[in-house]
């Protein structure tokens, strides 16, 4: 009985230092900003409360130390000193904390430079690399961009399954990179591996709950996979994907709005293609989404758009295809799978070319 209580007693007092573990953080740089003087709150946006506050003297902080339970992604949101109540203020994002010192060096367009610690040099060889890629392949050859690009942030995303800036990683970059396959596997290690305190934002929680949805009805629709069909009706008459996909043409079909001006940017791209490959038998179509009839069809004749259209789509075809933001260009194959997702710009062109070959 006393080597068990002896045994329970060590066990307790383990899991207690274990509890009580922190991180000593020390913060010291400037802030970019040499005629600010004045006080920082450094918030931590996951865990949703204030870590602690920094003095600044014309631009460089008086250096602060501290613990925190784990590493912790904030921002700074400072006021002047004597700066009146309409004064909004300097905010700077993003700020990972963890043990060891963090310097800030400036801010870029209110982007804190930072480094020091392991996690800010992890995060600044990210970037440069990240740099280096859309370098790589600024004149197109987007799939291969995105998959360079969903390859860099899976290494990184996938040695932080337990922290803050794995999180970041899988909002910031995972979405727009990542398989959905991959993003809802490193979603779900996030999910378990986070600390209840990192769950505490519940609309960044939300946003990926919404976003885990979009990734499962993508996965669905990836490259490779079987077009999945849907139905919109509009003024009586009943419209089906399946209409103009699966026909044994290639059909390049543009999910787009009239209020979105990246879609209507990319507009003079699609019909460029349509006018040099139709008679080749590309196939182009319009899916227009989130928008009101009037309005699409105001757009269509500003722009004139020569091909067919699918009006009123609204939430439904997006929903299908796990769109979250437009324009999301898709080329099916003459059997309707999906060859192609994210055409954008030069490489609509150069997919074209590719299949129908030069014109």
């Amino acid at each position: 009985m006393k080597m068990k209580r002896k045994l329970f007693f060590m066990a307790f007092a383990l899991s207690t230092i274990v509890g009580q573990a922190q991180l000593h953080f020390r913060l010291e740089g400037n802030i970019g900003i040499p005629d600010f003087t004045g006080q920082f709150i450094i918030h931590d946006i996951v865990g949703e409360q204030v870590i602690d506050s920094v003095r600044v003297v014309n631009g460089e902080l008086v250096p602060i130390e501290g613990e925190i339970p784990e590493m912790v992604q904030c921002i700074m949101q400072g006021t002047k000193d004597g700066a009146s109540e309409d004064d909004k203020g300097v905010s700077l994002a993003y700020l990972f904390l963890t043990e060891g010192t963090t310097r800030i060096d400036g801010s870029e367009k209110g982007m804190l430079q930072t480094s020091g610690t392991a996690i800010c040099e992890e995060l600044n060889s990210y970037k440069k690399t990240e740099k280096e890629i859309v370098e790589k392949y600024k004149d197109g050859q987007t799939d291969k961009l995105y998959a360079e690009m969903g390859e860099l942030c899976q290494q990184h995303l996938s040695r932080h399954t337990t922290d803050v800036y794995g999180l970041y990683l899988l909002i910031q970059d995972g979405s727009y990179v990542l398989k959905p396959a991959v993003w809802i596997d490193l979603c779900n290690k996030l999910e378990a591996g986070l600390s209840e305190r990192n769950h505490a934002n519940k609309t960044l929680m939300e946003h990926v709950t919404r976003t885990k949805t979009s990734m499962t009805a993508r996965a669905k629709t990836d490259v490779g996979c079987k077009f999945v069909d849907f139905a919109v009706e509009y003024e009586g008459k009943t419209t089906r994907l399946s209409d103009y996909v699966g026909k044994g043409k290639y059909v390049l079909a543009d999910f787009w709005a009239s209020w979105c001006a990246p879609c209507r940017a990319e507009l003079p791209n699609i019909i460029a293609a349509y006018n040099t490959y139709k008679d080749s038998g590309l196939v182009v179509l319009g899916i227009a989404a989130w928008d009101k009839p009037e309005a699409t069809l105001k757009a269509i004749d500003e722009e004139k758009i020569p091909y067919p259209q699918i009006i009123n789509s609204q939430k439904i075809a997006t929903d299908v295809y796990g769109i979250s933001g437009i324009p999301e260009i898709i080329l099916f194959g003459p059997d309707g799978t999906i060859v192609a997702r994210g055409l954008r710009d030069k490489a609509i062109g150069a997919k074209m070319a590719e299949i129908f070959g030069k014109k």
